[in-house]
């Protein structure tokens, strides 16, 4: 059976409302949205696609659940082909496209950030690979650039290190230019906007600081966790906000932490956080890992097969930056070394080698400074044989963490801790690895205190 090109658009249109009550919103709009139906024929249902990584992602994670959604308009179909789209349309395509994405910015290089905006053009929504963990943070993005009635303000993205949260809010700024190159935009860090009214301070220049940001139509802050317990910082971004708020300007902020964990900050600044929508990012799932290396790959010009990717994405689960780190080492020691034959037992090698320097800087030392840090307590109080209640419940996960990354034994952490009994530390482990499973803010607490403790 053939179809026409006419019934063939309505039938897509029809699998693609399907598809939306099988899965989210999201994943329609980010895979979907530019897929074309071609023909249909001999029961082969071509499917023009904008790019490999759509592609990859598509056949990888969504085919069978497309291909029964397509089934049940053509019963006749038994296989989708999926083509990228012919390499004269991508080339004129690419050259429009990088016209209008980057003709607004001064020359940079591609390390580069315009200093006008902080923003560096090689992150953008079309690089950004979405997967189950960070899904819902793209498209609230997305929403606040697309579709100015319906936003919501501010955004408040949290999520450990290195999972992309950085890439996700430049990717805002650039597409809000891209579109609007009128629109005054600025990225900056905590440290950033503390160290300019510093400045401003300094100079007697407080006014030109208050100009400079209340003028702007987008506000995005990253690492507002480093607001804490600056007091002067905080009262400035407070009133900040307010005003391009009340403008009807947008703010967009990320942390490490939702803003009910963030210690040593104003209550009317932490509502402030509190009153929009506030997403999560967590750690990439396989699928998601192994579509991040193939594009680190394309990034490179370095090609591997996908058994060995396969084997990199699952050695490596924590975060993005371990990851490329990760596959760095392996494309440097198969440069260096000019390897041919790429076989499993050398990747694991070299994997070998790379988990041992990450695991090497965990110690007791620093696990104890990372929670005591977290908590806002002093380490010496964390060793001391107190019974306070704000001591009780960081010492006990100092304990479990002591044990599950530190990888000690008991005894060895009751020397570490004053000396302290070894049943006391295995009851307090225990405690803490039956409420992980019930309570959701301790969850999250241990769940950043890892990332941290584990940051290269």
């Amino acid at each position: 059976m053939d179809i026409t090109e006419a019934s063939l658009n309505e039938i897509w249109n029809k699998t693609i409302n399907e598809l939306g009550g099988q899965t989210s919103r999201p994943t329609i709009k980010t895979w979907f949205s530019e897929i074309r139906p071609v023909s249909f024929s001999d029961g082969v249902l071509k499917l023009n696609v904008p790019n490999k990584m759509v592609k990859f992602w598509v056949e990888q994670k969504l085919h069978y659940t497309l291909l029964k959604a397509a089934k049940s308009f053509i019963p006749e179909l038994e296989k989708i082909d999926y083509v990228l789209i012919e390499e004269r349309l991508k080339t004129t395509t690419k050259i429009s496209q990088s016209q209008k994405t980057f003709s607004y910015y001064k020359k940079t290089s591609l390390f580069e950030a315009d200093p006008s905006t902080n923003l560096n053009h090689r992150y953008r929504f079309d690089n950004f690979v979405v997967g189950g963990n960070n899904e819902l943070a793209f498209a609230a993005a997305q929403g606040i650039v697309n579709d100015s009635s319906a936003k919501v303000n501010p955004l408040f993205i949290y999520g450990g290190v290195g999972l992309g949260k950085t890439h996700l809010l430049q990717s805002i700024g650039n597409e809000i230019l891209k579109n609007h190159k009128d629109k005054k935009v600025k990225y900056i860090t905590s440290e950033q906007f503390t160290n300019e009214l510093i400045d401003s301070l300094k100079n007697n220049s407080i006014d030109e600081f208050k100009l400079k940001f209340r003028g702007l139509d987008f506000l995005i802050v990253d690492d507002t966790q480093f607001f804490s317990g600056k007091t002067k910082s905080q009262e400035e971004l407070f009133h900040t906000f307010n005003f391009i708020y009340n403008a009807s300007k947008q703010i967009v902020f990320s942390s490490d932490r939702p803003p009910a964990l963030i210690p040593d900050i104003e209550q009317r600044l932490r509502s402030r956080f509190e009153g929009g929508l506030i997403i999560d990012i967590t750690t990439p799932d396989l699928e998601t890992r192994l579509a991040i290396l193939k594009i680190k790959c394309q990034e490179k010009g370095f090609l591997l097969d996908n058994e060995i990717l396969e084997l990199i994405a699952k050695k490596i689960n924590r975060n993005i930056r371990e990851l490329e780190g990760a596959l760095n080492l392996v494309v440097y020691v198969i440069k260096e070394k000019k390897i041919e034959t790429i076989t499993e037992e050398r990747i694991n090698e070299i994997l070998k080698d790379y988990l041992t320097q990450l695991y090497r800087k965990i110690t007791p030392q620093k696990i104890i400074k990372i929670v005591s840090d977290f908590y806002n307590i002093q380490e010496t109080d964390m060793l001391k044989k107190s019974r306070k209640v704000n001591i009780i419940k960081p010492r006990q996960v100092v304990m479990y963490l002591l044990r599950d990354l530190g990888k000690m034994s008991y005894v060895s952490i009751g020397e570490v801790l004053s000396n302290r009994d070894h049943t006391t530390i295995i009851y307090s482990c225990e405690k803490i690895v039956k409420e992980l499973n019930t309570n959701i803010e301790l969850s999250q607490e241990v769940e950043i205190l890892r990332t941290k403790i584990l940051e290269l």
